[in-house]
């Protein structure tokens, strides 16, 4: 999975938002330069991200599931939040660990990585949730909300 999580977050080679030094570093190039023994977070970073996600769509379309909530807009409230959430997660991680030096010291990396990679995150939560909300079966068991999605409201 770290491999998969890898090229998804590196959007498979085309635009990466972040330098290869983060990517070798989220990789889990440990602090002696010696090999990737270090934390692999990419797949811990990557299953948050879809943890995080599914949670979203069922807290949305199981456990809020009111007809107050139903609108497109309510949607959009619930992928905001999803999306800084995401952030978060991915920025604050490798930045705890630039702050810590507690990175091999032949990578260069700096905070717009941290930015870059936080982003990635987000995105990518935002394009699963979008998928998932829009398949039917997936919303199925939803009262209120069941024909809420990002392609109509």
């Amino acid at each position: 999975m770290q491999e998969v999580f890898a090229k998804m977050y590196e959007w498979f080679g085309l635009i990466p938002f972040f330098s290869k030094d983060m990517g070798d570093h989220l990789r889990g190039f440990d602090v002696t330069c010696t090999d990737y023994i270090a934390t692999p977070w990419f797949s811990y970073i990557g299953w948050i991200m879809v943890v995080t996600t599914v949670f979203t769509f069922a807290l949305q379309y199981y456990i809020v599931d009111s007809s107050r909530y139903n609108k497109a807009r309510h949607w959009w409230f619930f992928a905001l939040g999803l999306v800084l959430l995401n952030f978060l997660v991915a920025f604050a991680i490798p930045y705890n660990d630039i702050q810590d030096s507690n990175f091999c010291n032949q990578l260069k990396l700096n905070v717009s990585d941290c930015v870059g990679f936080g982003f990635s995150n987000a995105l990518w939560s935002l394009i699963l949730l979008v998928i998932i909300s829009s398949i039917p079966v997936f919303r199925s068991g939803s009262t209120n909300c069941r024909h809420t999605t990002f392609w109509k409201p």
